[in-house]
């Protein structure tokens, strides 16, 4: 069983492509559940929670995330990135790229592991 970090960019001014960004990780999960492996999806995990964090500041929020995404990128073996728009630019996915890279972790984009999952 393959332990999977999913990363998946999430922030941007638009609420509707945040929506799609956390639908689309939901999918992805789901196939990676499906094909017998553990993920931990942090866009499935966060977006719900975000979403009642309505007076905190979003820099505030993505602090106070940093430390459970830690434990979780601890506990996984490698990185699979959804490779939605704007993925290369995100901070986060950067980070955890490095994390990945600096521990000789696997680290792929989901386009070209994809056929792995079927």
């Amino acid at each position: 069983m393959r332990k999977i970090f999913l990363a998946c960019p999430y922030s941007h001014s638009d609420e509707n492509v945040v929506q799609e960004r956390f639908l689309a990780c939901n999918r992805v999960a789901a196939n990676i559940i499906e094909a017998g492996h553990a993920v931990f999806s942090q866009v499935t995990m966060s977006h719900p929670i975000n979403l009642q964090l309505q007076n905190t500041d979003k820099t505030a929020i993505g602090k106070m995330w940093a430390p459970v995404d830690a434990l979780f990128l601890a506990m996984m073996e490698e990185l699979i990135i959804l490779d939605l728009p704007g993925w290369d630019k995100s901070a986060g996915i950067k980070r955890e790229i490095e994390f990945y890279q600096s521990h000789n972790q696997r680290v792929s984009l989901w386009s070209e592991v994809e056929h792995e999952f079927k």
